[in-house]
């Protein structure tokens, strides 16, 4: 600090003397030389962007001069414009007149929206140019597309569920409509700052991204396939409508219309059927389209609009038997529900077809049963005497006299057998992939109907794990079954065979050898996998006899899935209603 004080008083001396000896000694007066010319100018409030009107077919560019004496005309020198103005090459001063302006055309189809083109001006020749003016003039012209901001609109974004395992979120966007199309909205953004599961780098901030959405005719809403500037991976993502993608391929809004595949905007509400949206990634399974919006979720409400919540979420919680060893139905898990819900119906149908079932509900024609708007476990009865195979519990949520959402959860039903078992050992099992370390004391069971069937009891979460073990072949083959685990996001948690699921030896091949099982086994839900690889059963009690063949054809290696995901977690198989 001591030195910067120093240092200031030598500067005041200095200033102080420099000072003094002006005063002895005047410098001398040079004078500014004398301008001839007209010392031609652009003013410097000549703005550097131009937004133009679709409306009108020209615009002004000022330009001035100091010297006014005479009249003139002075030459302009013109580039730019990509053809689309036409500009004058001169600009002429009546006497006395010190600013006038040129007049530069423009066809508005022509130029059409948000394109802009630079232009440059000039002032030509040295005659009339002046050194304390700005002599050339370059500025963006274009005409803005028309578009207003109506303010902040409540979104509940479905597309992403097609194939991510997240759930649809509730956020505030930007909403502007088309001035020249009413009913020509788009969303400012929707998937920026404000969209919470992409990580840095997954959003092109570059510029703005649009999500529009044709809402002319509002009992027809339909959105054309586009991008909207997020990459997770697998090239940009891109989202549409099914009656978009269908109208861009030649059919009318009527015909999509009359299919289901439109929306609705009713009461300041944009909403869609389930799977009429569509996601796709650019790099993934050649750009391929899948169903979103499963449970009716996706809404746009407009400024001002207050939006219900009837969000729904229902999980399987495992089937029932009645005391005679009769399976009558299953036990569906409301997880979630959303506050303005005033009603759930629940039924459980044979197969997958989520929309068939809830149309179902909703007529009448597919048996249901009515339940409180509360978070519960209930039990709903199989219409008809179950077969095994795949099922779904399908719920309809009810609110203001209308259904307004569709949850639903699949399952795998195996029916009770009457089978009867033996406890032949006990073990220890080790869970290596999703669930981890020893589960010991497990009792091993043979049947006594079928000697190459067996199973671990109490296995996992409280269910028993079923295989096959030929002692004859060496062969062993679990079950397609469940885990008794319900993921809070993805569902019943199912485990099955790597040979049975892949359909082949390739990731590896279940055996027993030297008292201990090796299972090569997936964990999966419906919509992909956890984890895959080798999990172990010890035996720890009485023997069991070792195979008479060597089944061990498949690799031994361990392979083990990374941990699902949202953005890691990609379907396993590809539906069958996907779009090219």
């Amino acid at each position: 600090m001591k030195s910067i004080k120093n240092i200031s008083c030598i500067l005041f001396a200095l200033l102080a003397m420099t000072g003094f000896y002006a005063c002895e000694e005047e410098a001398p007066y040079t004078p500014a030389e004398a301008l001839n010319t007209a010392q031609v100018y652009f003013p410097s409030t000549n703005a550097a962007t131009i937004n133009l009107s679709s409306l009108e077919h020209s615009f002004q560019i000022a330009i001035a001069r100091v010297k006014t004496d005479d009249a003139i005309t002075v030459p302009l020198t013109v580039s730019g414009g990509d053809g689309l103005y036409s500009i004058p090459t001169s600009v002429a001063f009546a006497q006395g007149q010190s600013a006038t302006s040129i007049t530069v055309g423009y066809d508005p189809d022509a130029v059409g929206f948000d394109t802009y083109s630079e232009l440059k001006l000039s002032i030509g020749g040295d005659g009339y140019t002046s050194p304390y003016g700005l002599t050339e003039y370059t500025v963006s012209v274009g005409i803005p597309a028309p578009w207003v901001s109506l303010g902040m609109a409540t979104y509940v974004e479905a597309f992403f569920s097609a194939l991510y395992g997240v759930d649809d979120l509730q956020y505030q966007v930007e909403i502007q409509e088309n001035q020249l199309t009413p009913g020509l909205f788009r969303l400012v953004n929707p998937y920026g700052a404000a969209y919470e599961y992409n990580d840095p780098g997954d959003w092109d901030d570059s510029r703005d991204w649009y999500l529009e959405i044709h809402a002319e005719d509002p009992t027809a809403v339909w959105i054309a396939v586009q991008d909207i500037g997020v990459n997770w991976g697998y090239g940009m993502i891109k989202v549409g409508s099914l009656a978009g993608y269908y109208i861009a391929r030649g059919e009318t809004l009527e015909s999509q219309k009359a299919a289901g595949n439109t929306g609705t905007f009713e009461n300041g509400i944009i909403r869609f059927p389930a799977s009429t949206l569509l996601f796709g990634m650019a790099n993934y399974n050649s750009g391929s389209l899948y169903l979103g919006n499963k449970n009716e979720s996706f809404r746009v409400a407009m400024p001002g609009v207050v939006l219900a919540d009837y969000s729904l979420e229902i999980a399987y919680a495992g089937k029932y038997t009645d005391a005679k060893g009769v399976d009558t139905g299953v036990l569906g898990q409301i997880t979630a529900v959303g506050g303005d819900v005033e009603s759930v119906r629940l039924a459980v149908v044979e197969g997958t077809d989520v929309d068939a079932a809830a149309e179902g509900i909703k007529d009448g024609s597919i048996e249901s049963i009515e339940v409180p708007a509360a978070e519960s476990t209930n039990l709903v009865p199989f219409a008809a005497a179950p077969v095994a195979g795949k099922y779904t519990i399908v719920a309809v949520a009810y609110g203001g006299g209308e259904a307004q959402t569709v949850a639903s959860a699949e399952l795998k039903y195996t029916p009770a057998t009457g089978e009867t078992w033996t406890a032949v050992s006990t073990g220890t099992y080790e869970y290596s992939l999703i669930f981890s370390g020893p589960d010991p004391g497990l009792t091993l069971y043979q049947s006594d109907a079928d000697p190459t069937r067996w199973k671990i009891e109490n296995w996992c979460y409280g269910v028993d794990f079923a295989f096959t073990y030929n002692k004859t072949t060496g062969e062993v083959l679990v079950d397609d079954q469940e885990t008794g685990y319900v993921h809070s996001s993805y569902g019943s948690v199912y485990i099955d065979d790597l040979v049975d699921y892949t359909g082949g030896t390739s990731r590896g091949q279940s055996y027993y050898k030297d008292g201990v099982f090796y299972f090569a086994v997936i964990y999966y839900v419906s919509a992909g996998y956890f984890g895959y690889g080798y999990e172990t059963f010890t035996i720890t009690g009485s023997p069991i006899a070792a195979p008479k063949a060597d089944f061990r054809a498949g690799s031994q290696k361990t392979f083990k899935g990374s941990t699902l995901s949202h953005k890691e977690f990609l379907r396993r198989t590809i539906p069958a209603n996907f779009l090219r």
